[in-house]
């Protein structure tokens, strides 16, 4: 569920803007990342794949944050088996073993919730791997929806890679943690590495449905 009721119709804007946005049509799957850590990308992730169940879709959401993991804390699941241990054991045909079918009286059962597992020293070797596109590829099949929450590009470049595998990548602007020129340096950092940015939210704004 959306935990601040306010912000609930941000949200479904939000998602909105994100399925009928006729510049990139057909996005199924996105990434989410920020300039600077503290930007709030994990509540917005967690919030916008709640929404997306409640417009009666099968939503996966991944945290692909390995070492600063917060997924898990947001809907108190355990983390113990993740996406590293899945890509380290190479078995994405099980990946049910590895994520959580996270029900309330708000998610029909639709939600699925994957943790990052456990801490890894290679986490972009991992995700830069052949295994980690062909899993994204796979999970395409058995969902509508599939939301990535990565760090943010002060603590790493790990949106990269996972950049190229997923439709879209939004980017999340704190005001005003991040200043103008800083978004901007990495809006042309994401664009320098060839990472499609759809569009980018404005957090502690009300205008959280700016996609553009």
């Amino acid at each position: 569920m959306v935990k601040n009721k306010s912000s609930s119709g941000a949200y479904r804007r939000l998602r909105t803007n994100i399925e009928y946005n006729s510049k990139y049509p057909n996005v199924h799957s996105i990434c989410l990342t920020s300039a600077n850590k503290g930007s709030g990308t994990t509540t917005i992730a967690c919030n916008l794949a709640t929404t997306f169940v409640a417009n009666h879709s099968k939503v996966l959401l991944i945290d692909c944050n390995f070492n600063k993991p917060r997924i898990n804390k947001y809907f108190s699941i355990d983390n113990a088996l993740g996406l590293s241990d899945m890509l380290l054991n190479q078995d994405c045909s099980n990946y049910y073993k590895y994520c959580t079918n996270y029900k309330d009286e708000h998610s029909n059962n639709l939600l699925y919730v994957m943790g990052s597992g456990r801490k890894v020293k290679n986490a972009l070797d991992l995700l830069s791997g052949r295994y980690f596109n062909e899993f994204v590829d796979e999970m395409r099949k058995q969902f509508d929806f599939i939301l990535i929450d990565c760090p943010s590009l002060e603590d790493s470049n790990d949106v990269i890679p996972v950049g190229h595998v997923v439709d879209g990548t939004i980017l999340v602007v704190s005001l005003p943690e991040t200043e103008k020129n800083n978004a901007k340096k990495v809006l042309q950092q994401l664009n320098r590495n060839g990472v499609d940015v759809i569009g980018t939210v404005l957090n502690g704004n009300p205008q959280l449905d700016r996609v553009d």
